[in-house]
């Protein structure tokens, strides 16, 4: 059995050696792909976003409140429109997200005590980048009525204390825990990266299996009894060439980067270890369905590209439906993710994580059907 195992090992590192395309699958394009999507997030938070603006009324409030709107980091006044309609063209062309009118009599209503109102029309087809704008809209607004407010209070009272008391009642304390700085690296990253990890593994492992029966070599391969130890070593390499991929790139997210990680190394590891073998499990588990190279590769794709969106990072599990949900239990990095957050931001501890391990190692089961497979295909 060992040296069936070990015949397998050797033969699959040679086949990386001499084969640019399987040695890149497990370098140099996941390497590439994390840079990739490291590169788009690495500055972490939104930043001027291009905004419209029309002002209609040309007062010195108007002017002031068009200078607190272009202060604010998140936005930037990228055109100044003389009236919707030619905004408006703005916005369909998607040189700006936003446009902000203010009316005309503007300076004149807030003197006299009028209720004014300055209106902001969203692109909400940019569902994220529209939430960002209107927060950073509002906290404009806010801040400038107070300071008119304070200004016209402090007038009256003389004394600033009052004065501030008086436009602000009430004062709310907000602390924000886990991701203090609201930073999208750390927030999207350190999901996406897993979620392109997994890609790689499945399409990895077919393209093992699947170059070998296109070369007709699997009878060659399997003329052991041993068919189960050819099979896992022929796996191994592809396992340690993951499990370096994995550690790199949490090393980059809480090393390189910086971002605290407050539990266990060690769990999340030996889940990613047991992720690898459970992905490698499924991959061969599409391969046996009809041992066809082509149709597993479309499978395969179609089962780990849509991954992202099913982890519960940018759309609530608790939202999701029936479909959704069973989507997300058939997906091992689901569970993966999962320990991942609740080991850096919460330090949980070990006994919190043994039912996600155990549901991770669950599809470890699928090598029993393929085992059978395999041994129905070569027994003949």
């Amino acid at each position: 059995m060992f040296k069936a195992f070990n015949d397998a090992f050797l033969y699959e590192l040679n086949e990386i050696r001499n084969s640019f395309y399987k040695l890149s699958l497990i370098t140099i394009f996941p390497i590439l792909s994390f840079i990739f999507i490291i590169a788009i997030f690495d500055k972490g938070v939104a930043s001027n976003l291009p905004i419209c603006v029309v002002d209609n009324d040309h007062s010195k409030l108007s002017r002031n409140l068009l200078f607190n709107i272009n202060s604010n980091e998140t936005l930037n006044i990228k055109k100044v429109a003389q009236d919707e309609k030619e905004a408006i063209k703005y916005i369909k062309s998607s040189e700006v997200y936003a446009i902000v009118v203010i009316p005309s009599h503007f300076q004149k209503d807030i003197l006299n005590h009028k209720e004014t109102k300055v209106t902001a029309l969203l692109n909400t087809q940019y569902i994220l980048i529209g939430k960002i704008i209107k927060a950073a809209l509002f906290s404009v607004i806010s801040s400038s009525s107070a300071q008119i407010e304070f200004v016209k209070s402090l007038q009256s009272t003389q004394n600033i204390d009052i004065s501030m008391a008086m436009i602000v009642p009430i004062k709310m304390q907000v602390n924000s825990f886990f991701n203090t700085y609201k930073n999208y690296f750390l927030f999207l990253v350190s999901a996406l990266l897993p979620s392109i990890w997994q890609i790689f593994i499945v399409i990895t492992t077919i393209v093992s299996f699947g170059t070998l029966f296109k070369a007709k070599k699997d009878k060659d391969f399997f003329d052991s009894k041993y068919i189960e130890a050819k099979i896992i070593g022929k796996l191994l390499p592809y396992t340690f060439a993951f499990m370096i991929l994995g550690i790199l790139y949490i090393l980059y997210i809480y090393g390189v980067r910086g971002w605290i990680f407050e539990g266990s190394l060690a769990i999340l590891f030996f889940a990613m270890f047991l992720s690898v073998i459970a992905y490698q499990a499924i991959a061969l588990g599409l391969f046996v369905t009809g041992f066809d190279y082509a149709r597993t590769l479309s499978l395969g794709a179609v089962y780990t590209a849509p991954a992202f969106a099913f982890l519960g990072v940018t759309f609530p599990v608790y939202s999701m439906n029936l479909f959704a949900t069973f989507w997300r239990d058939m997906l091992p990095v689901s569970y993966l993710v999962e320990i991942q957050i609740s080991q850096a931001n919460y330090g949980a501890p070990v006994y919190y994580e043994l039912d996600r391990l155990f549901y991770i190692f669950l599809f470890w089961l699928v090598f029993i059907p393929v085992f059978i497979r395999f041994r129905m295909r070569y027994s003949k």
